[in-house]
């Protein structure tokens, strides 16, 4: 994305990415903790991402959503559900209030690996040059 950035496609992205470690987090603790991942669908937000997106674009997704989308109360109520019984699974997917099934191709646990190992690389990376320029 660096040659050509796109807003969308980054919130798109940073979504998929958001999962497969989730998919990761309940993979190595689980058996302590269940992970939710929920999506409360199209949420009227307010979004300041919006002011990214052509003009013509924005139009469009803000007229949608004052007909379309869930008010910010209703999106995220479920989620006080999830926390007052959660989940007896160590992964559990909701998307706009629906069940969604974890053998999908982009929940898949060997992707979320990599992601995951990826991840820590980057982390490990970072904390080296952090160092570094610390002089420790």
């Amino acid at each position: 994305m660096r040659e050509r950035y796109r807003t969308v496609t980054a919130q798109l992205q940073a979504g998929r990415a958001n999962d497969l470690l989730g998919v990761e987090m309940a993979a190595r603790y689980g058996q302590r903790v269940a992970y939710v991942l929920y999506h409360p669908g199209f949420t009227r937000s307010g979004d300041s991402a919006m002011e990214q997106i052509n003009p013509f674009a924005r139009v469009v997704v803000k007229t949608v959503a004052r007909v379309a989308a869930r008010a910010v109360e209703k999106a995220v109520a479920p989620v006080h559900d999830v926390i007052d019984a959660p989940p007896a699974r160590a992964l559990t997917a909701i998307d706009g209030g629906r069940p969604v099934p974890l053998d999908l191709p982009t929940l898949d646990p060997a992707a979320a690996r990599r992601l995951a190992d990826v991840t820590a690389g980057l982390v490990d990376d970072g904390r080296a040059r952090d160092s570094v320029r610390r002089g420790s």
